[in-house]
């Protein structure tokens, strides 16, 4: 029997951050899709030059358009699916940080929980990476992997990920944890019973990573099982969950939300403002050295990661020294456009909203310019 074509096609991995978010949009909504390694001869004879970036995921839809990154995924995922539930308002501003914190800031302990306990994941995470290459090579899995494993380690500083800085990455990943789980015994998700992107923004690092890796994963079960609970759920089609039968679907209410998400968007915002806030200053600083930079400039066209230069920041008593993500603006640039778009009475009612959680400074970050991806890069608007 001939197999039927997929109407979408994800090409990504089980252990790729930005992959588990964007399935995970998928699979909450139930939209049909077949997942594909990088090692499939599509993918390195078609996808990747139309994508004109080897970073995964990228979406092939059956009209023939190709999107790389999780965060443009999910927004032409909700075009083209428009029941896709997306929260309005205060709590689109709300899911647009949190899915922010997420993409950026808890990639240090994603990182750091993945590559920084070898004794427990490397044989795991050497396994992966080797399928996922060479999937039609089992003999190459293990020098395959290997390869990668050894790159990957030179990622850790830029990132931040240092002997002074990992006491406050561990203590920061340890109390989000503790949050999430008490936010979890009230609801099923994030911003009340129907999922959004702030949750499938944290499927990312807390599946992919501190999820599925043997030593985070062992750390996730025994301190935070609703959380692990939570992981499941996000990869299964149902809204709803047996622990919550009979809560209807709904958002909170933003102008009174519950404690316990008051609570873990504090946890997030001692993490993630600090950071932002530097980041900003930094961006600042590299538009003030680059006053000739036109519309259509790639912030770092030789770089894998575009960087606006090197950003310091406390965290939970220790310092965090790495390179800025240009990223973190751009995904910062989207929250600030939703607040900006809000009538000026939502906008008043949101600032309040913001400042019950010590997210208020996060509208004040600079942002001397726009940015957006032309061809999958980041460049100047």
């Amino acid at each position: 029997m001939t197999k039927a074509p997929a109407p979408l096609l994800l090409y990504g991995a089980p252990c790729s951050l930005y992959t588990a978010k964007a399935r995970s949009c998928l699979r909450k909504n139930a939209i049909p899709f077949e997942e594909r390694f990088q090692s499939h001869p599509r993918y390195r004879e078609t996808i990747l030059k139309a994508a004109n970036n080897h970073r995964i995921p990228v979406v092939e839809f059956a009209d023939g358009a190709i999107v790389q990154d999780s965060t443009l995924i999910i927004d032409e995922l909700q075009k083209r699916h428009p029941a896709i539930a997306s929260p309005t308002g205060a709590l689109r501003v709300l899911e647009l940080l949190v899915e922010s914190f997420a993409d950026r800031s808890l990639l240090k302990a994603a990182m750091h929980y993945r590559w920084n306990f070898p004794a427990e994941n490397l044989d795991y995470i050497t396994g992966e990476f080797g399928r996922i290459l060479s999937f039609s090579s089992p003999q190459n899995w293990d020098e395959a992997g290997r390869s990668i494993a050894g790159r990957m380690s030179a990622y850790l500083p830029p990132l931040g990920i240092t002997p002074e800085s990992i006491p406050g990455i561990e203590s920061a990943y340890l109390k989000l944890l503790d949050a999430m789980n008490t936010h979890f015994k009230q609801f099923p998700y994030i911003l009340g019973s129907m999922p959004s992107r702030a949750d499938y923004g944290l499927m990312g690092p807390l599946f992919a990573h501190l999820g599925r890796d043997p030593y985070p994963a062992r750390i996730m079960l025994q301190k935070a099982t609703l959380v692990y609970r939570w992981t499941e759920r996000m990869n299964a089609p149902e809204t709803t969950s047996p622990e919550f039968p009979d809560m209807a679907p709904a958002w909170v209410d933003p102008s009174a939300l519950p404690d316990t998400l008051v609570a873990l968007l504090r946890r997030i915002c001692i993490e993630y403002v600090p950071e932002l806030t530097a980041t900003g200053k930094a961006f600042e600083a590299w538009i003030a050295a680059h006053p000739e930079a036109t519309a259509g400039t790639p912030v770092s066209p030789k770089a894998d990661q575009p960087s606006f230069g090197p950003i310091e920041y406390p965290l939970e008593g220790s310092t965090v020294r790495q390179h800025s993500a240009g990223h973190t603006m751009w995904m910062h640039q989207r929250m600030m456009d939703a607040y900006a778009a809000l009538p000026q009475s939502e906008k008043e009612a949101t600032h309040a909203m913001l400042s019950g959680f010590g997210a208020q400074a996060i509208l004040s970050v600079p942002a001397p310019r726009r940015l957006s991806r032309l061809q999958n890069r980041l460049s100047l608007a």
